[in-house]
């Protein structure tokens, strides 16, 4: 994996080399990173490797370059892949990414037409992000570059608040009004002249309802080891998260199956179902776990942790595995496979064929509100995010309803998953296995009826079926899933839905209330609902934490006025 940056005009101004010059600078915050820069007076380029696959990601020959972020997984070699889209026309690419089932962003240039293309994997997991400016583009994989660029940025209130309440911003917005994001099967095309968007892989064009049940185990079977094959290669030793649930749990069973010698890391709150049943789960299938206590879950992922806390000063096991920064991770399981966030309510309102009523029941599902009193124009912005939901699910308006929602978890929840861990590559230098998001799975998905999969219900067919040895211990299950049906002996361990937010975590909030009283951000509230909010709360006369929570999120994203 490399984090890129660059910028594509037909003229370079002072500004513009004042920019190239920053984009080298901050790129990477690790000062002692190899800046690889390609200038012909009309692209600049430049990247950071960070070598997770321990394999090339870049061809060049005297015409062209490629490279990859991410991997393909046209085969398990990251290198054979690039060089066979070097050694391809572009015409041919749309075709050889539709059968890639690796999470990935391709870009391409053509040192003749001095063009840039750009393909994003089917749910861009990838990020990519441009702007336009004094008729250039300016692009990049991090988000954060931007705001160390010479460029004005302004807050983009709609971007920022989805962030703040739903955990990411809708469609191809960010909380910069000036910057978008590549969205789900994108193709970009840049050159110093011109910027053209278009979509080169549609979920919503594949086909849907279209096998039972007993077919789609068989294929999601198929689907899972052939991604789990593609992503491993050559590796006899392996590092894997391992929470109390299943996605995570799954991956481990398919490695011990293959003899894969692995160990696994674990964050979790002490005595929680994530901590216990992962441990019970590892003793169990004989394997070492390496618990970390956290005393918030939320503040970093964990993938981010994974960053700081796998080094090989701390796990001897570290230097046996052939590529130690490449996690296998269980993103996208729960979503994808077990269609969490789609509960009975949610159900209720596809059938009514209402997009409003899935936008509302979707939100009461997620508790996604902003606090009208305290952030100005909050209702305003509450309608606008229900409109932007019904938006997205109109892009979809040939499909059932429930099939629409389906997509629009997909193409935004997951599409934005990882990309917080993503930002911060340059600090923690971890890439992940993402066999979750392997094309051939969600296609399995896709072609089944929600109503097959709905909570869990096809997931655990599925591990019955082929994975009967990741049930033999408990596993923590979402509210109103299919829940675990076996006897639970040990001391009740509490689920993550029961744990609440402790002192330190309330101070904490309490401090960025009321920092944000005095700070230029603070226009964004009405300060004196801000203030007594935040006087109640400490006072215990009101539970505020949630709404000062939701002024926590806003705020990393916020753009200051002044």
């Amino acid at each position: 994996m490399s984090i890129v940056a660059g910028v594509i005009s037909e003229s370079w101004t002072s500004d513009l080399l004042l920019i190239k010059k920053e984009i080298a600078q901050h790129l990477s915050r690790n000062p002692t990173d190899i800046r690889h820069e390609y200038f012909d007076n009309h692209l600049y380029f430049c990247r950071v490797a960070i070598d997770c696959h321990r394999e090339s990601s870049w061809a060049e020959n005297h015409l062209r370059f490629s490279m990859v972020l991410g991997h393909t997984l046209m085969s398990s070699s990251l290198t054979q892949d690039v060089n066979t889209l070097l050694q391809q026309n572009l015409s041919s690419f749309p075709q050889l990414l539709t059968k890639a089932q690796g999470t990935y962003c391709v870009l391409d240039y053509n040192k003749q037409q001095r063009a840039l293309t750009i393909f994003a994997d089917s749910l861009a997991i990838r990020p990519l992000y441009y702007m336009k400016y004094k008729g250039s583009v300016i692009f990049s994989s991090c988000l954060r570059l931007f705001n160390e660029l010479s460029v004005p940025l302004t807050t983009n209130l709609a971007g920022a608040t989805e962030y703040a309440v739903i955990g990411y911003s809708l469609g191809n917005k960010t909380h910069y009004n000036e910057v978008y994001s590549i969205q789900p099967g994108e193709k970009l095309t840049l050159t110093s002249t011109s910027l053209v968007k278009e979509r080169y892989f549609r979920w919503s064009d594949m086909p849907f309802n279209c096998i039972d049940d007993r077919e789609g185990t068989l294929q999601l079977d198929h689907a899972f080891k052939q991604a789990v094959d593609l992503a491993i290669g050559n590796d006899l030793h392996a590092i894997s998260t391992l929470s109390g649930g299943l996605d995570s749990r799954v991956i481990v069973t398919e490695l011990l199956k293959r003899g894969i010698k692995l160990e696994c890391m674990n964050f979790s709150y002490q005595r929680s179902q994530d901590e216990v049943y992962a441990e019970v789960f590892a003793q169990c299938h004989d394997f070492p776990l390496h618990i970390v206590n956290v005393s918030d879950t939320q503040e970093q992922s964990i993938e981010q942790r994974l960053g700081h806390y796998w080094r090989a000063t701390q796990y001897p096991f570290y230097l046996q595995v052939e590529r130690p920064r490449l996690v296998w991770s269980g993103n996208g399981g729960s979503v994808c496979i077990g269609m969490v966030f789609c509960d009975d309510h949610i159900l209720a309102a596809c059938a009514s064929g209402d997009p409003f009523a899935v936008a509302k029941a979707y939100l009461k599902h997620q508790h996604a509100y902003i606090p009208k009193r305290m952030v100005k124009q909050g209702a305003k912005l509450q309608r606008q995010l229900e409109q932007n939901i019904v938006e997205c699910l109109c892009q979809y308006s040939h499909l059932p309803l429930d099939k629409a929602f389906q997509l629009f978890l997909w193409e935004n929840d997951q599409h934005q998953h990882i990309a917080p861990a993503l930002e911060d590559m340059d600090k923690f230098r971890l890439d992940f296995h993402l066999p979750f998001y392997s094309k051939a799975m969600l296609k399995v998905m896709f072609a089944l009826p929600v109503s097959s999969a709905v909570k869990h219900q096809l997931y655990m067919k599925w591990l019955n079926q082929s994975y009967s040895e990741a049930l033999l211990t408990p596993w923590q299950t979402y509210p109103g899933h299919l829940p675990c049906p076996l006897k639970n002996n040990l001391l009740p361990p509490l689920s993550q839905w029961q744990l609440a937010s402790n002192v330190r975590n309330k101070l904490d909030l309490l401090k960025i209330g009321v920092s944000t009283l005095f700070d230029a951000k603070g226009e964004f509230y009405n300060r004196h609902y801000l203030g007594a909010n935040c006087i109640l709360t400490a006072l215990g006369l009101y539970r505020g934490e949630s709404t000062l929570n939701v002024v926590k999120r806003m705020n990393q994203v916020l753009k200051s006025p002044h």
